[in-house]
């Protein structure tokens, strides 16, 4: 028959008392433990039922006297198998054991309550997070040193931080309007951004976010100044190129003057002398001088439209595009002349502003009115093309002329021009 608890010897019963005391000790850690880093509270409960349990069960094995005149060998726990016991003590060890090496697994995932912070402090941009009320609540290192150069102190409310920003410390930190952005004695250039977030449990706070954009600073500013210093050339060549028609223009015509200038003399020598004399013959020589006179005006004319409308040849080769020509130039000098002048414009504008490196001229002749259509192969326009000075001289020139100048811009870029011809508005 299996021995009882008290039919054992006192050194066994010892070790026993002994492993259940260990055991409640165990689980009273565990209470400890569970208590401190707010686990379930059934788990809490349950372990506590294991330790009075075993607490006391180890507390009632040790009585090895007499209580009340009773012998202690008539208490019930001492007469139930020492087996029963040693069964109960493993079992509850090891429950404790499993319980320890849970915890010891979750111990290593779990945060500690400064690992937050330190992972915050070692970002290089700053960060500051504040309750529903304005109050601070986690600001790492960074943003607590912006905040010093911001105001001299350090911030105690969302409120002083905004107050900061509209006002930043004269003398220490400047801002720039055109990027919104805040220049640091340091060198180094800041931009704020300002945001709402929600937690798991419903919780609002405030995030401020510091973000270093000094390299992104400097390189937008020497972008603005090349754009400037690029709009400065383009207006520079633009004049130079409307300089070099006018001029070109200006010699063709001085040179014109000084052929018609010397013939007319000699006409009006001519005329005179026939008045004089009044013979058949020198009426003759007078009208073939007056001829010859009109001739030369209408060479020269042609000379000087034939010679810019070479010059937009060669200013389309110069630029590297081809020019495509659909329908036949004007018959009219002037005419023919304003579309030159039109092309001239057009070459320029295609490649600078579109990358083109075709352009097609569409010309066709109706009743009242030549019309001129203008398109290039380049990018096409993403917005409403704005008039600049070459489109405005020519639509002066055209309306001069009582023509009508039509930009389109979607879905791609024509420029269309009517001219009315010369008996509709000479």
């Amino acid at each position: 028959m299996m021995k009882s608890f008290g039919n054992n010897s006192l050194e066994f019963q010892m070790v026993l008392v002994v492993f259940f005391l260990m055991t409640a000790l165990a689980y009273f850690l565990l209470i400890i433990y569970e208590i401190t880093w707010k686990q379930k509270w059934k788990r809490i409960i349950k372990n506590m039922a294991v330790f009075t349990v075993t607490f006391l069960t180890a507390s009632c094995l040790s009585v090895r006297y007499l209580l009340y005149d009773w012998e202690q060998n008539s208490f019930i726990l001492f007469k139930i198998p020492y087996v029963v016991y040693v069964a109960a003590g493993i079992c509850g060890i090891a429950y404790a054991a499993m319980q320890i090496k849970d915890a010891l697994r979750q111990g290593k995932n779990h945060l500690q309550g400064n690992a937050i912070q330190e992972s915050l402090d070692n970002l290089p941009s700053g960060a500051g997070f504040f309750d529903e009320q304005g109050m601070p609540v986690l600001i790492n290192r960074q943003m607590y040193r912006i905040c010093r150069y911001l105001t001299g102190r350090d911030i105690q409310s969302v409120a002083e931080l905004r107050e900061a920003l509209e006002h930043p410390l004269e003398g220490s930190v400047s801002y720039d309007p055109d990027f919104q952005v805040y220049c640091f004695p340091d060198g180094s250039v800041w931009k704020f951004s300002e945001d709402f977030i929600v937690a798991e449990n419903g919780e609002q706070f405030l995030q401020f976010l510091a973000s270093e954009v000094s390299e992104l600073y400097q390189n937008k500013q020497l972008l603005e100044k090349e754009n400037r210093k690029l709009q400065e050339m383009s207006a520079a060549m633009k004049e130079l190129s409307q300089n070099i028609v006018m001029l070109t223009r200006e010699e063709e015509t001085l040179a014109m003057k000084m052929r018609v200038h010397d013939d007319l003399g000699y006409s009006v020598l001519a005329t005179h002398r026939m008045l004089l004399q009044d013979s058949e013959e020198t009426r003759e020589a007078f009208l073939s001088q007056w001829n010859r006179i009109l001739s030369l005006l209408r060479k020269d004319n042609e000379s000087a439209a034939g010679t810019l409308h070479q010059m937009v040849q060669k200013r389309a080769d110069a630029l590297g595009l081809n020019v495509f020509y659909t329908g036949e130039m004007p018959d009219d000098p002037e005419a023919a002349e304003l579309m030159d002048v039109i092309l001239l414009e057009a070459l320029s504008n295609s490649v600078r502003h579109a990358g083109a490196t075709e352009l097609y001229v569409n010309i066709s002749s109706g009743i009242h009115e030549w019309m001129l259509v203008i398109t290039n192969n380049g990018r096409k326009p993403d917005k409403e093309i704005e008039e600049g000075g070459g489109l405005s001289a020519i639509r002066k020139k055209v309306e001069n002329c009582n023509g009508i100048v039509s930009i389109r811009s979607f879905p791609e870029y024509s420029l269309i021009i009517n001219i009315p011809k010369m008996e509709e508005y000479v």
